[in-house]
C-alpha cells in the first residue's frame, strides 16, 4: 500500500491560512477589509483556478493574473499587481496551518509509506511544509509547479508512479477536490478516498471519508485485508 496525498484542504487548513494571509494583503495596500474587498478577490481567484485546471493558463501566470483581476474588481487598476502577487505567496508560505487532527493522522500512519501530491504554488508549499513540520512525513514532494504538468493529467501521476517505484494498484490518491484528485485518480486507474469534513460523497471515488478517524480505520482495514 503507497498513499499519495493531496495537500490543502487534506492536510492544511488552506482556508484558514487565506484569511490571514488576505488580511495582510490588504493592510498593505490599504484596502478596506470587507466582504466586499473579498468577493472581489475570491471572484478572480476562483476564475484563474478553474483555468489552470483546465490547462488554459500556468501556475505563474495564474498568480499575477488573480491580482490582476481582483484590482480590475476593485476599480483600482492604479495598484501592482505583480507586487501584490509576490507578497501573496510570500505571506501563504509563512501561515502554515494544518488542519484539525491532520498531524495525529500522519503520525498514526507513519509506518505506511506517502508522498505529497499537490497543484500549489512551489513557494508557499515548501514554506509551509518547513513551518509546519511535515516534510518528515512523505517520501517524496509532487508539486505540479516544479513538474510542469498539474493535476487531474494522467501524465502527472505517471511521474509519480515511476518515481516511487509503484504499481498503480498499490497505490490510493487522498484528497478533497474531484476536479484534480478524484478526476486524477480515475484518469490513472488508481483507487481514492473523497475526504470532506462537510460530509460531502464523492460518487466518482473508492471511498468518502469525513474524517481523519475514519480514514484512519479505513486505511488500517485495507491494509489487513490486504494481509491475509
Amino acid at each position: 500500500m503507497y498513499l499519495l496525498f493531496d495537500a490543502d484542504e487534506t492536510i492544511w487548513d488552506f482556508h484558514a491560512t487565506e484569511r490571514i494571509s488576505l488580511k495582510a494583503l490588504f493592510d498593505y495596500f490599504n484596502l478596506p477589509d470587507t466582504k466586499e474587498t473579498k468577493d472581489a478577490y475570491e471572484v478572480g481567484n476562483l476564475w484563474c483556478w478553474d483555468a489552470f485546471e483546465k490547462g488554459t493558463i500556468t501556475l505563474n501566470e495564474l498568480e499575477e493574473l488573480r491580482m490582476k483581476l481582483f484590482f480590475e474588481n476593485l476599480h483600482r487598476p492604479d495598484l501592482d499587481h505583480k507586487k501584490a502577487a509576490d507578497l501573496y505567496a510570500t505571506l501563504l508560505s509563512e501561515n502554515g496551518i494544518m488542519l484539525h487532527g491532520a498531524r495525529e493522522m500522519l503520525e498514526t500512519l507513519s509506518d505506511i509509506p506517502k508522498s505529497l501530491i499537490t497543484n500549489g504554488i512551489a513557494k508557499v508549499q515548501w514554506g509551509r511544509l518547513k513551518d509546519t513540520d511535515t516534510i518528515k512525513y512523505f517520501d517524496h514532494i509532487f508539486i505540479s509547479q516544479e513538474m510542469g504538468v498539474q493535476k487531474p493529467k494522467k501524465e502527472f501521476f505517471d511521474i509519480v508512479l515511476k518515481t516511487i517505484g509503484k504499481d498503480k494498484d498499490e497505490c490510493i490518491v487522498i484528497g478533497d477536490s474531484e476536479k484534480s484528485d478524484i478526476q486524477g485518480a480515475l484518469n490513472s486507474g488508481i483507487r481514492s478516498i473523497y475526504f470532506s469534513q462537510k460530509g460531502v460523497t464523492s460518487p466518482r471515488a473508492t471511498w468518502s471519508v469525513s474524517s481523519f478517524k475514519e480514514m484512519i480505520e479505513l486505511i488500517k482495514s485495507m491494509r489487513e485485508d490486504s494481509r491475509l
